[in-house]
């Protein structure tokens, strides 16, 4: 079958659609078409790279990851320079610790020492030997509860409540002792450490001034005490007696008591050791000399001077005119005037006694008597304690007198001595004394 080709008719679009008609310009569209022909060959290129270089991301991660390790190393460095810097500190804190302790100790021993120096003081300043003076202070080194670090502060002090506080001082501006303002950085304060060590270092020197003035102060007691020794053994060798054969009073005003004690000393340990073991001796030897001292009638039986009209020994008697044996001295002196013992004793003998007239006689200690006559008037008892000074009655002119004076003996074991060796004893250590 042959078909022919027909032509349809064209139908009348009038009154149906409107529509606008665009005209593009061929430049237009060949830009277009070469932009996005660049822009798939730019995708393309970079697709291209990333999937062919794909050593690109790992090199990005090696190199985060060779900053994370250096971040890590370097931490790491820190806590080292932390570890090493806190055990420092703790070595510090041990050397601060162990210096502390060394000089709590050395203070308790210069509180022991002390203790023992103002005790010999005392004693010997009760004792008249040596004068009163100022002992070295001790050095307060360190306080219960007070801490001492060397990465911290170095000291305090709790104060206590409702205790007043005074204002703290304004600090002084820079450059007012110039009269003018100065520029310039504050001086960096100085580290913990070195003002902990500073402020040991001053307390050290501080221990040893007081160990060194402790040391002055004994040796200072061993000199006056030889002085003194040699000064009571000279007035003892003026009496004629033998200082070892005379015994000295034990009993003591006052209670006191106690088991003894002795103090342990080794002479090797070191100065005061050794000084204070020499000086125990000698204090011991001076305090006994001193006590027999005290006991020897060295006094004036009258205040005052007074002459001698009749010395002891041999004379001419005044009434037989006679050779005769003077077991005293005579003082010539007002009557009425007073008469003293002239050491402590105990009144034996009170009351009229043939040429002696009114008479006084006092037992003192190691066998020594003492007679006071020819008094006016007796103003002691028989049995009576009297002490040196003590009036034991008035001048006179009673029993085998020629007028009013004092007729003084000495005896020993009831036998007459020359009272003039006792009187000059007693002079010499009064002048000394001076």
């Amino acid at each position: 079958m042959h078909h022919q080709s027909q032509t349809s008719p064209a139908l009348s679009t009038v009154g149906l659609v409107s529509h606008k008609t665009y005209t593009l310009r061929r430049s237009t569209m060949l830009a277009g078409l070469a932009w996005l022909a660049l822009s798939t060959a730019c995708s393309g290129g970079a697709g291209w790279y990333i999937l062919s270089r794909d050593d690109l991301a790992a090199r990005m991660i090696a190199r985060e990851t060779t900053r994370q390790y250096a971040y890590e190393d370097r931490i790491s460095a820190l806590r080292a320079d932390i570890d090493r810097y806190a055990s420092r500190a703790l070595l510090d804190q041990d050397g601060v610790e162990s210096r502390v302790d060394e000089l709590a100790s050395r203070q308790a021993e210069l509180e022991s020492r002390q203790s023992l120096v103002s005790a010999l003081t005392d004693t010997l300043q009760s004792s008249g030997l040596i004068p009163a003076a100022k002992l070295p202070l001790r050095s307060q080194v360190i306080k219960p509860g007070e801490p001492i670090r060397a990465s911290g502060v170095t000291s305090f002090a709790p104060i206590l409540p409702n205790k007043p506080t005074p204002a703290p001082e304004t600090p002084p501006l820079r450059g007012a002792d110039s009269g003018g303002w100065q520029s310039g950085e504050a001086t960096p304060a100085e580290p913990p450490a070195k003002r902990v060590e500073a402020a040991l270092t001053r307390l050290d020197g501080a221990m040893l001034r007081s160990s060194d003035a402790q040391l002055a102060a004994l040796k200072e007691m061993d000199e006056t005490l030889a002085t003194t020794q040699k000064r009571l053994r000279s007035a003892l060798a003026e009496t004629g007696l033998d200082a070892e054969k005379l015994s000295a009073p034990t009993a003591s005003a006052g209670g006191m008591g106690g088991p003894f004690v002795p103090v342990k000393l080794d002479a090797s340990s070191g100065a005061f050791e050794a000084t204070l073991n020499a000086l125990q001796p000698r204090v011991a030897s001076v305090m006994r000399l001193r006590g027999v001292i005290e006991q020897l009638p060295l006094g004036r039986p009258m205040a005052g001077d007074h002459d001698f009209t009749s010395n002891y020994g041999y004379r001419t008697d005044p009434f037989t005119r006679g050779l005769a044996m003077h077991t005293g001295v005579d003082f010539r002196a007002e009557t009425g005037s007073s008469i003293m013992a002239t050491a402590p004793g105990k009144v034996v003998i009170a009351e009229y006694n043939g040429g002696y007239g009114n008479m006084v006689e006092v037992e003192h200690a190691n066998g020594l008597t003492t007679r006071y006559a020819h008094m006016s008037a007796i103003s002691v008892t028989t049995g009576q304690m009297v002490k040196a000074g003590t009036v034991v009655g008035r001048v006179g002119t009673t029993g085998r007198s020629t007028g009013p004076h004092l007729h003084y003996e000495t005896r020993i074991n009831d036998e007459p001595v020359d009272p003039t060796r006792f009187l000059r004893a007693g002079s010499k250590l009064l002048a000394n004394a001076l």
